[in-house]
């Protein structure tokens, strides 16, 4: 069977392609793909986790012939589907807090809770130029929409707008923008903060800091199983 394999970051660049194809025999899993693309790519795996068809998978999952296979490392704590309610948007345009307010504004919603995330220098003590931002959109997306579904069930929101920005960043630019409406003020804020800790775990976005001490990735969080 043949798989897809996506790689992103610092893999990507490793293996000096962002894309391959692995013939496999039809019992093969995830970890078996693995091992191929180490085999014929520069590339080390150890580590890192796997999504199946833009879903985070185990290195025991069994592959099928057509699956898209991706590898990712660690994350890094266009447009998305539309919801009347809620809004995920991936998007190497400038995040605009103005946005949210507008999406979120309502009259049913009395409380609205939004948190703003933006590249910060010096970083470490180390004076940041940039940072370089790299997703996987739509896997992204899903995740966005997946932690919006939690956070209305856990906290009972009207609804939530959530954007990521990716490309190049400059120190005090926003990165990311959440913003939640809801009925009364605690599970606004509250859910506010669960999709801030939850997505910077979860959420398939990886940066490269570059700086007056060279460049390197951002150590980040694994929030699925590892190979």
């Amino acid at each position: 069977m043949k798989v897809s394999v996506l790689l992103f970051a610092r893999l990507k660049r490793e293996a000096g392609t962002g894309e391959v194809t692995v013939d496999l025999p039809d019992s093969a899993t995830v970890r078996d793909a693995a091992r191929l693309v180490e085999r014929d790519h520069p590339v080390s795996l150890g580590g890192c986790m796997a999504a199946v068809n833009e879903r985070y998978a185990t290195p025991d999952t069994p592959l099928s012939d057509g699956d898209e296979l991706a590898f990712l490392p660690p994350v890094a704590g266009g447009s998305g589907r539309g919801h009347e309610d809620v809004r995920c948007v991936v998007t190497e345009e400038e995040l605009q807090l103005g946005a949210a307010a507008d999406f979120l504004v309502r009259p049913g919603w009395g409380a609205q809770a939004y948190f703003v995330g933006t590249v910060r220098s010096p970083n470490k003590g180390m004076d940041v130029d940039h940072l370089e931002y790299e997703a996987y959109p739509p896997m992204a997306l899903r995740v966005m929409h997946d932690a919006v579904d939690l956070a209305r069930e856990r906290y009972g929101l009207g609804g939530a707008y959530v954007a990521h920005r990716t490309g190049r960043l400059r120190p005090a630019e926003a990165s990311i923008l959440i913003g939640v409406g809801s009925a009364h003020r605690r599970a606004a804020l509250e859910a506010c903060d669960f999709l801030i800790e939850h997505l910077k775990v979860h959420l398939p976005v990886w940066k490269l800091e570059v700086g007056e001490n060279g460049e390197s990735w951002v150590e980040g969080s694994t929030g699925a199983p590892t190979l």
